[in-house]
């Protein structure tokens, strides 16, 4: 079997992929178990099965994997979220289909966002003085969100009139808060009502009814 130059860099992409993931899913375990201040890269290190001065090959500190995992969840979300936009579906349909994907995706993320949530700041103890936003991780899905409006609006479906990147930040802010009030803070039982006080909200506020 002749191993190639392209073969070796795939195979050393794909194992790298593998250890990194390996990882964050020791990072995961242990934050929803004993909370992000009392895990250590040297207990990471140990549940990944690495040596801990590998896992600085990959993350430069503790607060940099939480940072990987909040974007990797909030990543998951907005596609779940996305997914639901099928062809045909408009207004307050398209918002609810959207919203209800969104949190199943967010309860599948379930122990991280009790074990932190993710629009808080995270001081990390190997960098004192050094803060991991987690707003930094939401820039993504902020990016995407309004792209979706914009796309909307360009199609006439909202209206000119609409300043898309407030309605942005305040839908991505409202569901956020909604998804901890309903996941962390123990009002599951409210789920239902929270979406549909959320769709006619951004209905209106979106579309031309």
């Amino acid at each position: 079997m002749v191993v190639t130059a392209a073969n070796g860099t795939a195979r050393r992409v794909q194992t790298e992929a593998v250890r990194r993931e390996q990882i964050l899913s020791a990072t995961r375990q242990l934050i929803a178990e004993q909370g992000y201040e009392r895990t250590t890269t040297a207990q990471i290190a140990r549940r990944a099965g690495i040596s801990e001065g590998t896992i600085y090959n990959y993350f430069s500190s503790k607060g940099a994997i939480v940072k990987a995992l909040a974007e990797q969840a909030q990543r998951m979300t907005m596609e779940r979220a996305f997914s639901r936009a099928v062809p045909g579906l408009q207004g307050a349909a398209l918002i609810r289909v959207m919203l209800e994907g969104a949190f199943e995706a967010a309860h599948e993320h379930e122990d991280l966002m009790r074990a932190f949530a993710l629009n808080v700041d995270y001081a990390d103890p190997a960098q004192p003085g050094v803060i991991c936003t987690s707003a930094e991780a939401d820039a993504e899905a902020i990016a995407g969100l309004d792209a979706f409006l914009r796309a909307q609006q360009e199609t006439g479906l909202i209206p000119r009139s609409v300043d898309i990147p407030v309605m942005t930040r305040l839908i991505f802010g409202t569901v956020n808060q909604a998804m901890e009030d309903c996941i962390v803070g123990g009002h599951g039982e409210h789920e239902r009502t929270y979406i549909d006080l959320m769709v006619r909200m951004f209905s209106r506020a979106l579309y031309i009814e």
